[in-house]
Parts: C-alpha cells; sequence; structure tokens
C-alpha cells in the first residue's frame, strides 16, 4: 500500500513538472524574449509565472499586467482586426466592377427602331454601360414621331465578350429606340 501511496505521489509531482513553463530572456541586442521553449544554453533565463502582476494595478485600473491577459487582449484585437478586414473586402466586393454582359447577336436582330426603352430592355437586359447624352433638341423623323425638341437622349452600350466580339450600342431618344450600331471589336 506504501508502494501504492508513493507512485501516486510521485506522478502528481511529475505532473506539476510537466506544467507549460514561460521563459524570459535578454539577448545580447537588449530584446525581451518571452517563450514556452527552452532558451539557448549560454543564456540566462528566469521562468515567469503566467499569473504573476508585475506591479499592483489601481481598483479603477483596466490595464492587464498579466501574461495571460495581454494574451487574451491579443487575440480580442486579432478577432478585431480579422472582422475589420473581412467588412472591407466586403466593400471592395460591392463596388467591383460589374462582369460583362454583352448582347447576344440574336437578340440584337430583335430590337428595331421605334422600340420603347421597356421592350428593349425586356430584349436586351440592363446594359454594360448607360450614358445620359442630355436632351436631343431635333431627332429624326425615322422613329415614327416626327420631328420634336426636348426629349431625353439615352445610350446603351453592351461590351464585347469572348463568345460575341461586337460592341452594339442603342440611342434612345424620347424612350424610343433612335439608332442602332454593332462593331466587332477584337
Amino acid at each position: 500500500m506504501t508502494d501504492r501511496r508513493f507512485l501516486l505521489l510521485a506522478l502528481v509531482l511529475f505532473a506539476g513538472a510537466a506544467q507549460a513553463q514561460i521563459y524570459r530572456w535578454t539577448d545580447q541586442n537588449g530584446n525581451v524574449h518571452y517563450s514556452n521553449q527552452q532558451p539557448p544554453k549560454n543564456v540566462t533565463a528566469t521562468v515567469v509565472d503566467p499569473d504573476a502582476k508585475a506591479v499592483a494595478p489601481a481598483p479603477q485600473s483596466i490595464e492587464c499586467y498579466t501574461v495571460r491577459c495581454q494574451g487574451e487582449r491579443m487575440e480580442e484585437r486579432q478577432r478585431r482586426r480579422d472582422a475589420d478586414e473581412a467588412k472591407v473586402a466586403a466593400e471592395r466586393q460591392a463596388i467591383a466592377a460589374k462582369a460583362v454582359r454583352g448582347l447576344d447577336f440574336r437578340n440584337y436582330l430583335r430590337i428595331q427602331r421605334g422600340m420603347s426603352e421597356g421592350e428593349l430592355l425586356g430584349i436586351a437586359g440592363e446594359p454594360d454601360l448607360k450614358s445620359d447624352q442630355g436632351f436631343a433638341y431635333a431627332i429624326p423623323s425615322n422613329i415614327g414621331r416626327g420631328a420634336q425638341s426636348g426629349l431625353r437622349m439615352v445610350t446603351y452600350t453592351y461590351l464585347p465578350t469572348s463568345g460575341d466580339p461586337f460592341t452594339s450600342t442603342i440611342t434612345l431618344v424620347g424612350g424610343r429606340v433612335s439608332e442602332l450600331e454593332r462593331i466587332r471589336k477584337f
């Protein structure tokens, strides 16, 4: 029975010695190092208690004096930094340029002069670029209304894609298709 007690006592003491220790030492350049690994043999190191306080803080102080407390604060700063980086990445994604859609040739053929802006958007979809050209003071009679003045002029541009290497430009005057242009870009 005595042997068992001795063995149990030896295991408890060994387990306490096996607990991780923190070493502190100063190198030849005057830099202070902390590590859980033993320092080089030619360096004198001291074992640091992770819960030890260098100076007792004032009761109202939020200062952190222990290695454990500083580690927890470092982890919190890292979490905030990661959250900030994720927020910035999301903002960049939101302002990033949209993918070019282009205009398929079959849909281009379905577009006709005089067609309304709603009909155009139903066939071609949203343009890659939209440019408000201001007002047209005299429009050609080919849109079916005769010459009018002061109508809004908008240009829709569909950029080339690898499947359709044409730039299609459609000009609307007064909400109706006025001009169509399709140019090969590559």
